[in-house]
């Protein structure tokens, strides 16, 4: 049987664009007969056909494996761009403004928080796993715990001490509208603004008075929100009293008119389909009670649905020319609005979760008396105390983002990251006015809590710095003999120093608060600054043992257990986690497996469990009584109102971007820190007991 014949391959006719669009036969040649035949040979055009072309397997094979060597050497080069501080991927507008030039190490130093293990929510509790950020104080007590022992399990529960709310037992409203004496709820309006007022416009003090008088001689019947912003109001002014605890269970003040304030509020859920002002200044004023009674989370959640009203309103946007708006109803928004986005900032930064809205999206005019008349003017206080709150919140979220964003999304720069937070924290810092500053003696309440969150912010971008140098001298490997020591710069430990140096500046402000009546005996950002500072300062001491941070640590925690035992709830569990650090640093120090210079041969130097109250006046003496260092007597902490904590010589030239040769060894040879650098050592007097 004969096969068939190959088929030939079919050939290809094509035509120019022009026959082929009149469908019309084309001779193929260029220019084709049709076209010259129509006196348009320029017109004449084929398509470009691509030929089917045979190559050897083994050319392809080639090609490829050259490919390959392309990208592998592509790989090398940009590892080595790397190693050597460049990205390859950077441009001029990238980064205006880097820092000086880095080791290896540093350069590519992802914060170090984020050691990639995850959390193990598997033992909680909780039916539902929480999630703390790691820009919180809680997330880094996990973290120092994990380093003292390694056995230790991370929580991701909130404060476990807080004000539980029954539902089904609601207080009722007074009959008859039978409220507080009129004068004494002026006289709690007066203690609330007085603690919280110049950050935190809480009414308009002309008309919420008169509303007041109005309401109390009968004239009017005031509305179930109103009333909720008159409890909340109320509460905040008992709480701040700083009276001890009532009742035989020894409760917060004010907290039947808070328990009154959130059912009167949870009544009125329906008007969210109608925002209104009074809304987003209800749940601002529950927000910063919601804290205070240990309820954090209830806390942010009542920031996160007032700043979606507020958005809904438009209150983030400048206010159009045709507005029907008075000018005391437009200011009355943007202070209500600066407010609000200066308490979400904090608040998401006690937690560590990320921000509500972005200032890119935020166009509304700062607050201003410009364009009131002098009776509008009387319904605001001064603008400029809340403006410099407004300023250092926007710093607060750019902490958030930047030092404690998702590591894939700051890139790992973190040093660099904490070299621009810093910078603008100096800034802020020097622009503040004189009447902003800290005093010798009598520091205005409104200003100790604008240095306390100053100093907060520091602590913040730094003390993943003070871990990361925790954790090294902790190593078991930097105390072996001719293990390589990590190559970290001078300009490191500099960072460190900032973050001891603003724990010892809160210490400073907690002691003048105490000794003048003025610290705030149920409030949470007073005991939250307390445990933050008092942890570095714990990881200092143990680190470098120094009388003075060991008095410096014992005033904070004394403070803050006599908060605990006059009833303040968060304090309770800031006091059970020190509790559990200090009973881990003992333990660790009894065992002697520490690897610095610190404590293990001053145990006198361990602050005493928290569990046992110190009475005031012991803290009366340790802040009295001059401690002998050699021939030098300590000097009063308020006698250095004025001490600049990026003052360091080395953060300066950081900042200022000088191109500064860093000494690159951190360790000495037998694996402990060495010496800071002479000009820290002046401030830092390293001398034992």
């Amino acid at each position: 049987m004969t096969g068939k014949a190959p088929r030939r391959p079919k050939r290809l006719i094509a035509a120019c664009h022009r026959c082929h669009r009149k469908k019309i036969k084309c001779s193929k040649g260029v220019p084709c007969q049709t076209c010259l035949s129509i006196g348009r040979p320029e017109a004449c055009s084929f398509p470009d056909k691509e030929r089917l072309v045979q190559v050897p397997e083994n050319y392809v094979d080639d090609l490829e494996a050259e490919n390959k060597q392309l990208r592998a050497l592509a790989l090398r080069h940009q590892r080595r761009s790397q190693e050597h501080g460049i990205n390859p991927n950077h441009t001029e507008n990238d980064d205006d403004d880097d820092p000086p030039p880095l080791s290896k190490e540093e350069t590519n130093l992802f914060n170090p928080l984020f050691d990639r293990q995850p959390e193990n929510w598997g033992r909680e509790r909780s039916a539902e796993p929480g999630f703390i950020g790691e820009a919180s104080c809680a997330a880094f007590s996990n973290r120092l715990l994990s380093c003292l022992d390694d056995n230790y399990t991370p929580s991701t529960a909130g404060l476990s001490n807080y004000l539980r709310l029954n539902t089904h037992s609601r207080l009722a409203i007074p009959q008859g509208w039978e409220f507080p004496e009129r004068m004494h709820v002026k006289l709690l309006l007066n203690v609330a603004q007085r603690f919280i007022g110049n950050y935190h416009p809480l009414f308009l003090q002309v008309t919420f008075m008169r509303e007041i008088d109005a309401v109390y001689r009968k004239e009017v019947v005031p509305s179930m929100l109103w009333l909720c912003k008159f409890y909340s109001l109320m509460a905040l002014g008992e709480i701040y009293t700083n009276r001890r605890g009532v009742g035989d269970n020894n409760r917060v003040p004010g907290t039947n008119n808070y328990i009154r304030a959130v059912n009167l509020f949870q009544d009125n859920l329906d008007a969210y389909e109608e925002p209104s002002l009074m809304q987003v200044e209800v749940l601002t004023l529950l927000a910063w009670a919601s804290n205070i009674f240990g309820r954090i989370r209830t806390a942010y959640t009542y920031s996160g649905i007032a700043t979606r009203l507020a958005l809904s309103l438009g209150m983030h946007r400048s206010a159009p020319k045709t507005t029907t708006l008075t000018p005391v109803e437009c200011e009355s928004r943007r202070r209500t609005w600066w407010v609000l986005y200066f308490f979400d900032r904090f608040s998401a930064s006690k937690l560590g979760q990320p921000l509500t809205v972005r200032d890119e999206d935020i166009d509304v005019e700062m607050p201003s008396m410009d364009g009131l008349s002098k009776e509008e003017a009387a319904e605001f206080q001064d603008p400029s105390s809340l403006i410099i709150n407004i300023k250092l919140g926007r710093i607060v979220g750019n902490i958030l983002t930047q030092i404690y964003g998702i590591p894939k999304a700051t890139k790992g720069r973190y040093i660099h990251q904490v070299h621009s937070i810093l910078k603008q924290l100096r800034t802020w810092h020097d622009a503040l006015p004189s009447e902003m500053r800290v005093k010798d003696r009598g520091t205005p309440r409104p200003v100790a809590s604008l240095h306390l969150a100053y100093n907060q912010c520091i602590i913040q971008a730094t003390r993943p710095v003070l871990l990361h140098l925790f954790k090294s001298q902790l190593d078991p490997k930097v105390r072996e003999e001719g293990s390589a020591r990590p190559n970290i710069s001078s300009i490191t430990m500099a960072l460190a120093e900032s973050c001891v140096h603003a724990a010892q500046a809160s210490s400073r402000m907690v002691e003048c608060l105490f000794l003048d009546g003025s610290i705030a005996t149920f409030g949470y950002w007073d005991a939250h600054h307390i445990f933050s500072a008092a942890m570095i300062l714990i990881m200092s001491a143990m680190m470098r043992a120094t009388s003075v941070n060991s008095e410096y640590l014992e005033t904070l925690l004394s403070v803050l257990r006599a908060l605990k035992n006059d009833g303040n709830i968060p304090a309770v569990d800031f006091c059970e986690r020190l509790s559990h650090i200090q009973a881990r640093v003992t333990a660790l120090l009894a065992t002697g497996h520490f690897g610095g210079d610190g404590l293990h041969a001053q145990r006198h130097l361990v602050p005493r469990a928290m569990d046992g109250p110190l009475p005031a006046e012991t803290l009366q003496q340790i802040i009295q009584t001059p401690t002998s260092m050699h021939d030098e007597a300590r000097e009063a902490p308020m006698e250095f109102p004025g001490v600049d904590i990026l003052g360091n010589p080395l953060i300066g030239d950081f900042l200022d971007g000088n191109q500064v040769q860093w000494v690159d060894t951190l360790f000495t040879e037998d694996g402990t820190l060495r010496e800071f650098p002479a000009e820290v050592d002046e401030q830092f007097n390293f001398v034992n007991h």
